[in-house]
């Protein structure tokens, strides 16, 4: 059952205020945004398995996403990365960003967790702690989060705004990436990487309503063509952090950036709402965000046995 609807049509779809979604959407958003999250699990692991193969004089060149093409595993991890963005951009069209963004960010539990599978890389007590206060916040976030749907697309004048500050940061990120060495240079590069991929989520809400419309709507408008610049930016950037071979702490910093990113850009541009009212309320939210930062930052330092330890990921780079 659908519940009432609001609309304030101005001639622009932009303009289309809060739905709220059925139990059958609500349903859907969530199975595709957990079989996402569980595909780039995947996609980390075996991605990174590559690139921490190469030197890093390949670092923040489109050449190493060549190299790395040539290299079967890497490969079925690419796959892996393309089914989890097609479970996303169904979770995303069906549900709302800040439904479907915190569960993505469990993807770096499903990354620890296929890493014990596949690579063999034991996890201590810390790192289970660590997951299960990142579940527990994703659980609280979720329960306090209306599933309430705002515009597809954004004004291109909020774009405007919003873009300086975020390619500031993204810049700022490579320029500490470029001066620090191991661990700290993963944890840059993944907040660069996810920040990009928190913008894609946007623009890949955009383009699913495009292709709503009509096969080549898509067309005439800027939104896809952004999607493919940060998606492939962003691509570079997490080879990059890979390359390090810091896994836990280059998803770390990506899963923190991306669902932050993505939740700001969600309420900010597409008028999408978080369901709370009171301070109570609020200060629950506070301790979810708190406890899904704090669950991400604990695994990135508990890392994998053989780069464990307190500077996993070190207070500047935080």
């Amino acid at each position: 059952m659908w519940a009432r609807s609001f609309l304030s049509y101005g001639g622009d779809v932009t303009n289309l205020l809060a739905v709220e979604l059925s139990v059958g959407h609500l349903a859907v958003a969530v199975t595709c945004a957990v079989a996402a999250a569980f595909s780039y699990g995947l996609s980390n692991v075996l991605q990174q398995h590559e690139a921490e193969q190469f030197s890093e004089d390949a670092t923040l060149k489109l050449g190493l996403i060549a190299k790395l093409a040539h290299r079967p595993r890497w490969l079925v991890g690419m796959g892996a990365d393309v089914g989890g963005y097609v479970f996303e951009a169904l979770a995303i069209g069906t549900g709302t960003l800040v439904l479907v963004e915190p569960i993505l960010a469990t993807s770096l539990l499903m990354s620890l967790f296929l890493g014990v599978l596949i690579n063999k890389r034991p996890v201590g007590r810390g790192g289970w702690t660590a997951a299960v206060v990142l579940a527990i916040g994703v659980s609280l976030f979720l329960s306090l989060v209306a599933p309430t749907k705002g515009a597809s697309v954004a004004p291109t004048r909020s774009w405007l705004f919003a873009l300086p500050p975020i390619v500031a940061f993204v810049l700022l990120c490579v320029a500490l990436a470029r001066a620090a060495q191991g661990t700290n240079r993963a944890v840059y590069l993944g907040l660069a990487a996810g920040t990009l991929f928190g913008v894609s989520a946007v623009l890949t809400k955009a383009f699913v309503h495009y292709l709503g419309q009509g096969i080549l709507d898509w067309v005439p408008h800027w939104e896809p063509y952004a999607l493919a610049v940060s998606s492939i930016t962003g691509l570079v950037f997490a080879q990059s952090a890979f390359q390090t071979g810091a896994l836990a702490a280059a998803i770390g910093a990506e899963q923190v950036m991306q669902p932050l990113t993505g939740v700001a850009l969600g309420v900010g541009l597409l008028d999408e709402h978080l369901g709370i009212t009171g301070s109570a309320e609020t200060l629950t939210l506070l301790v979810a965000l708190g406890a899904m930062v704090c669950g991400v930052i604990a695994l990135a330092r508990v890392e994998h046995p053989e780069l464990a330890g307190p500077s996993a990921i070190p207070p500047p780079a935080v």
